[in-house]
């Protein structure tokens, strides 16, 4: 069955068509044309198909060094006829019987080859669409993130010194975190989390700091339950949070001397 790719879920079509390229590079490997460039050349020539293609090409390949693969084969080609015939997501697409596997292993590879290239042409249309959602998405995450940070012309701007000190701030957050022995694992991870997201945003001009006050919160979670043991943890938190006051008391028109008041009376 498909799986996760990093932390979403795939595209039936695509894990698929990534099987399908473990399959080309063994092909390649071995010297013998791979499936993707099969399709393309028959689109190419006067071809009604790329089974067309392959049953004038296929007879003119060696073999010899792919047979020496074909229990590599054999498996490749046994995960991908899992994965299109127990998907549901492939119900509407009709695809060719099992290949016939006899005794004659060259003969079973050059199946194996004619099966993959039609599972490959009938699943492109799925990858397409797959693609061109993706890249819609990001266009408008591109345009939202836009939008956040022109507000009507209102943003917050770091200087270049404190951006490059928020991004020290965070590496060291991050290595001490990684090696405190205070944190559960759970809470570890959820602490990392926060870190990678705030560093991944953190740029010049933003629409709102929220994600470091929201470490605020957090260290004020380690405090009730560590208390003196997590200082150097909390003091790079309080840094944080000096750097974001600052920042947004600038935006504000605030006095360069301003103090944050929730934050100036902590001695500790």
């Amino acid at each position: 069955m498909a799986g996760n790719d990093g932390d979403q879920m795939s595209n039936p079509a695509i894990q698929v068509e990534k099987l399908i390229r473990q399959f080309d590079k063994i092909l390649g490997d071995a010297g013998v044309v791979p499936v993707n460039q099969s399709i393309a050349a028959s689109k190419k020539g006067n071809h009604e198909s790329v089974l067309d293609y392959l049953a004038k090409t296929l007879e003119s390949m060696s073999f010899v060094k792919l047979q020496t693969k074909y229990p590599q084969v054999l498996e490749l080609i046994a995960e991908i006829i899992a994965n299109v015939e127990e998907e549901p997501y492939f119900n509407h697409i009709n695809f060719p019987p099992l290949p016939s596997v006899g005794h004659s292993n060259t003969d079973d590879l050059k199946e194996f080859i004619k099966y993959v290239a039609f599972i490959r042409e009938a699943i492109q249309p799925l990858i397409d669409d797959e693609v061109g959602s993706n890249r819609r998405n990001q266009f408008l995450s591109a345009i939202d993130n836009k939008k956040k940070i022109l507000d009507k012309g209102f943003f917050y701007e770091f200087t270049d010194g404190d951006l490059k000190r928020i991004q020290i701030i965070i590496n060291e957050l991050r290595e001490q975190i990684g090696e405190s022995e205070l944190f559960e694992e759970d809470h570890r991870r959820r602490l990392l989390r926060r870190l990678e997201a705030l560093q991944s945003e953190m740029h010049k001009k933003m629409s709102d700091v929220d994600r470091v006050w929201g470490l605020v919160g957090d260290a004020g979670i380690v405090i009730g339950k560590f208390g003196k043991d997590a200082k150097p943890f909390v003091d790079r938190i309080k840094e944080l949070s000096q750097i974001a006051w600052k920042t947004q008391a600038r935006a504000e028109e605030l006095p360069s001397s301003s103090q944050n008041p929730l934050l100036e009376s902590d001695s500790d």
